[in-house]
């Protein structure tokens, strides 16, 4: 059973590596699309608030935005999952 606990730990640990991986990457591509956003001349930010292009670019920021939110929650709450899982695989309980 202590070992069940430990193997799960560290695989929940691992998820949780992933998704911290997946969220410091979604957390560049924001920086690069706004960047991007802010590197165009007026000409260009004009057109595209006439034509609705800078709404279909605000809904891409903020599902970027809700991407990064949800790795990074999911990083949080399976690393501690995982660390508690197998701190209690490794530790030692008396029997009585």
């Amino acid at each position: 059973m202590k070992q069940m606990m430990t193997i799960s730990g560290g695989i929940l640990f691992a998820v949780a590596m992933i998704s911290l991986i997946f969220g410091g990457a979604t957390f560049v591509q924001i920086i690069q699309f706004q960047n991007e956003l802010e590197s165009r001349g007026q000409v260009n930010k004009t057109l595209s608030e006439w034509t609705g292009i800078e709404k279909f670019n605000k809904q891409e920021m903020k599902g970027k935005q809700d991407a990064m939110v949800a790795s990074l929650a999911t990083a949080g709450i399976f690393g501690s999952v995982g660390i508690g899982l197998a701190v209690a695989g490794r530790s030692k309980t008396t029997q009585i």
